[in-house]
């Protein structure tokens, strides 16, 4: 028996003399092997995900940006649009309803001999007493205009007759001894018109002081 423990107590002692020699290092290196792949694999793991925080941080910032610039852009259209939609409605309601009106008014006979009158009285105070020759629309009779003209207005027309003209509504006045031309047809009466009445007219429709 004896003999048989002693054996065994030799083996014991060998194989704890391998395990200590080869077995516990293997062990121990397996165990920092370990120990620096879980703390590589932490590094890693961290650096993922800072980089991936920076790569969601550029992104929000992409996107914000991009949405900054689609709300300016967004926002200029809107403001061209609008801009637009009153210029359409200034042109449409305002600068054509207005020519009309004016046309009408200055196709009377009645407001064409009192615009003769007014020019003639207007140059004669000047000083400017010469032949003149005015012109009036084709639509309107030269007869029915001269009928409600004074006897010496009519003297102060080198054709004692006012003649038609290539005008649409209002006169013209030529004056010959000094080459001179005195508008006062429709589209120049509309553009005096539309100088002082169109802020009035912005106002009113979009309730805006708008800049002229």
């Amino acid at each position: 028996m004896k003999g048989t423990e002693n054996g065994r107590d030799k083996v014991k002692k060998i194989c704890d003399i391998l395990r200590r020699e080869t077995l516990d290092p293997a062990i121990n290196e397996a165990e920092q092997i370990i120990h620096s792949a879980k703390e590589q694999a932490e590094r890693i793991i961290a650096s993922g995900l800072k980089e991936a925080e920076k790569i969601m941080d550029d992104a929000n910032k992409e996107i914000a940006r991009q949405k900054n610039v689609f709300q300016s852009s967004l926002g200029q259209a809107c403001k061209q649009a609008i801009s637009a939609l009153k210029q359409s409605i200034e042109e449409k309601l305002f600068n054509q309803e207005l020519g009309r009106v004016m046309t009408k008014y200055t196709q009377d006979p009645k407001v064409l001999a009192q615009l003769i009158a007014a020019v003639i009285k207007g140059l004669e105070k000047e000083g400017m007493d010469a032949l003149l020759s005015v012109y009036v629309p084709a639509s309107v009779p030269a007869r029915s205009v001269n009928m409600l003209l004074a006897h010496e207005i009519l003297e102060k027309l080198k054709e004692k007759s006012v003649l038609i003209g290539p005008l649409t509504g209002g006169i013209e006045v030529k004056l010959h001894q000094d080459n001179i031309t005195v508008d006062v047809s429709d589209a120049a009466l509309k553009e005096l018109v539309a100088n002082y009445i169109r802020k009035d007219f912005r106002e009113l429709i979009f309730g805006l002081n708008l800049p002229q």
